[in-house]
Parts: C-alpha cells; structure tokens; sequence
C-alpha cells in the first residue's frame, strides 16, 4: 500500500508543470526515501533496468544474511538521513546528476553522494549512486 502511495505521488507531481530540475529533483527524493529506509522493491521502480536488477540484488543479498545482521541493518537505516545538495541537468545528454549528503549512524561528517539518472521525455530514472 506504502508502495503504491508513493508511486502516485510521484506520479502525479511528475503530471504537473514542473521544470525538468524539479522532476528530477522529486524523483530522487522519493528514490532515497523508499532506498535508504530498506524498500528495494519500491526503489526499483525508479530506476533503469540494469541498475533496478542491481537494487533488487543487494536486497536479495540482505536477505541471506542471518537475522541480527538484518536487523542491524535496519536499524542503521532508520538512523540514516540524507539531504539534496544540488541538481544538475544536462538536457542535451539526456541526463542528470542529483548530489547529496548522507548522514549515516557513528558517522563524524555526511558522506558526499550522487545519483546519476536518465532522462526519458518528462520521466527521470536512477541509473546509479556513486
């Protein structure tokens, strides 16, 4: 149901008149909150297929491990937070770069990040995290 929510959530601002910087902006916002809480099934839905296989394979990876290092993941994602430093479109390319901050748990600095992403007429897919 949380899947679906956000999905139409996405999908209707996705609708809107927004610049081309907001969508993508949208896009990986909602990427990163359903990725960093431990939703690869619905993170997945926001990606290009080859890098959706590779989200889908590290939640199956998780999910072999025993249950307490599961846990503690969790438990480190809950404690994890991030925040958009820029957006860069390049619309000639077809693409775009969103950076941001990773605040993770015992972490003295956030952790710089980006996510590339495709450009595909008004939709915007993660094609990667650096």
């Amino acid at each position: 149901m949380k899947r679906l929510f956000i999905l139409l959530l996405v999908a209707l601002s996705l609708g809107a008149c927004q610049s081309t910087e907001s969508r993508v902006e949208s896009v990986a916002e909602t990427f990163l909150n359903v990725y960093y809480t431990g939703d690869y099934a619905a993170a997945a839905d926001f990606c290009t297929p080859a890098f959706a296989a590779q989200v889908l394979s590290a939640e199956q990876d998780i999910q072999a491990l025993p249950d307490e290092a599961r846990q503690k993941i969790k438990e480190a994602l809950s404690r994890t937070s991030f925040q958009i430093v820029s957006v860069d479109v390049d619309e000639d390319a077809a693409s775009a770069i969103v950076r941001y901050e990773l605040s993770v748990p015992d972490a003295e600095k956030p952790v710089p990040k980006a996510l590339k992403l495709q450009l595909e007429g008004r939709t915007a897919l993660i094609d990667g995290i650096q």
